[in-house]
């Protein structure tokens, strides 16, 4: 196989996944979806089983009467009516295609409008003795084993879907499905988290980890995607992110860090700390760049984390004696336990994320000039610690 050759290939594996996520969502009667069991794509609706033989190409061709997209269509239905897999009338069968339909041609008889079924078989039957191409031998021989009642049962079964969009186009439809769901600006975001989603549970049913995928699973995942773009709350991206040993030695110059080591918290809780760090400055980041939240929204809570430090702050030291170093250390941690154990303040009501604050107030501590810190001396054990390193 060539690599344009692969490569189409690809792109008829991403359109069959992608528009049975159309499926699921544009069918509202369905009550399950399945991939590569009948046929490319099935659903099952309250009154019938539907078929989707999908056709995708990149370039503009017609659907001629001796198109092998077509014949290995008919040859695959036929095959199952003649192994009595299916009746045809349980099923309704679709061909699905970008490509176009001429006047006066086999599919022009079997659109959604201007149908004409005994014309498509009585065309079928003439052109099905004219087809020279080896390859359809087994799908011309299927369709004419068929009995003339069966051709007909058939044909009135199957409706051609022509010119439709392509698998990078399709995506357009299912967005305007969502903007249902959020603002328009929202829409790219949320198609992408739930296209991920999607293209997981295909995996798993491909491999055979589950049977077919719940219409409602799919509506209950946008609805719950599209609670993230309410005016109380933000979508989470970094949750589960990770940092490898070495990634984590790279922060351990920063200052956050440093902060940390002035009061003695041990090596796994710094760990912990530069991971909150990561995961909140990152998000922070995805927020802004996706217009989720402007610069004053930071600002704000900011504040509002600079203001409850302070508080627990005042109420630490008015705590302390005339104690030493080890008393300092001890208060600092004070502070940045609440921080980690006691602390609730989020950025949006229902951001419940405890990573976007911590990360925050370690994100605060590193400043070059920090407002914020642990050690109650913290500006000059800051100051000791840069001239012993210089």
């Amino acid at each position: 196989m060539s690599v344009h050759s692969a490569g189409f290939a690809k792109l008829g594996y991403l359109y069959q996944i992608r528009y049975a996520l159309y499926r699921a969502i544009e069918d509202t009667d369905a009550y399950f979806i399945k991939l590569e069991s009948l046929d490319d794509v099935e659903v099952k609706t309250d009154s019938d089983t539907v078929l989707f033989q999908l056709k995708h190409h990149v370039n503009k061709i017609n659907l001629s009467d001796k198109s092998v997209d077509f014949w290995k269509s008919i040859g695959i239905w036929s095959g199952q009516i003649l192994n009595e897999e299916l009746e045809t009338e349980e099923f309704k069968f679709f061909l699905v295609t970008t490509a176009k339909v001429k006047e006066k041609t086999i599919a022009s008889n079997l659109l959604r409008r201007m149908r004409n079924t005994n014309v498509a078989v009585d065309l079928m039957d003439r052109v099905a003795g004219e087809i020279e191409n080896n390859d359809l031998a087994k799908s011309v021989s299927n369709y004419l084993a068929l009995n003339q009642q069966q051709k007909i049962q058939l044909c009135d079964s199957i409706t051609i879907l022509a010119e439709e969009d392509n698998a990078q186009d399709i995506t357009e439809k299912i967005k305007q499905r969502l903007e249902l769901s959020v603002q328009t600006d929202f829409v790219d975001d949320l198609y992408s988290k739930l296209e991920g989603w999607w293209f997981n549970e295909v995996v798993s049913l491909l491999f055979g980890d589950r049977e077919k995928i719940w219409r409602d699973e799919v509506r209950d995942k946008v609805i719950q995607l599209s609670y993230a773009y309410h005016p109380d709350t933000l979508p989470i991206d970094f949750s589960d992110a990770y940092l490898g040993e070495e990634q984590i030695n790279d922060f351990m110059g920063y200052q956050f860090v440093r902060q940390l080591k002035i009061i003695g918290v041990g090596t796994e809780r710094i760990h912990n700390a530069v991971l909150d760090y990561y995961k909140a400055y990152n998000q922070r980041t995805k927020w802004i760049k996706d217009d989720l939240l402007i610069e004053y929204d930071i600002t704000k809570y900011e504040q509002r984390l600079n203001d409850e430090w302070k508080r627990v702050r005042l109420s630490v030291l008015d705590e302390l004696g005339e104690g030493g170093d080890q008393e300092l250390e001890k208060a600092g941690r004070s502070i940045l336990n609440w921080v980690e154990t006691k602390a609730d303040l989020r950025i949006r009501p229902r951001v419940s994320d405890k990573f976007v604050m911590i990360g925050s107030y370690h994100m605060l501590s590193n400043e070059a000039d920090p407002s914020i810190g642990w050690h109650p001396n913290f500006s000059d054990k800051l100051a000791q610690l840069l001239e012993t390193e210089a």
